[in-house]
């Protein structure tokens, strides 16, 4: 399988992984999700998101452990999940909102 942002080979990953180690090293930082994970922070530090621990996962019942986003220009449109759901839910929709340094 092949890297989604270099097309290199992933090796000495997770069989599912979508990303190679270096790639997946940068990839918040590439699709924008550091900055929807620190909306979510803010959001919850404000008490307009509810604290994710006090929640339950939307896709298996059990307690959820992160908030899932499906869309990063959406940093607030998000629904708790455990990591296993996160995980099989995949990526989320890269920004267009992204900064070039």
């Amino acid at each position: 399988m092949n890297c989604n942002f270099c097309n290199g080979e992933i090796v000495d990953r997770h069989h599912l992984a979508r990303t190679c180690l270096p790639c997946s090293t940068h990839s918040a930082e590439r699709t924008g999700g550091l900055a929807a994970i620190s909306a979510v922070n803010k959001a919850v530090k404000n008490g307009i998101l509810a604290p994710v621990k006090t929640l339950v996962c939307v896709d298996c019942g059990s307690q959820a452990q992160c908030y899932d986003h499906r869309d990063y220009n959406k940093p607030l449109e998000v629904v708790p999940v455990c990591r296993k759901c996160n995980f099989r839910r995949g990526s989320a929709i890269a920004s267009t909102n992204l900064q070039v340094a």
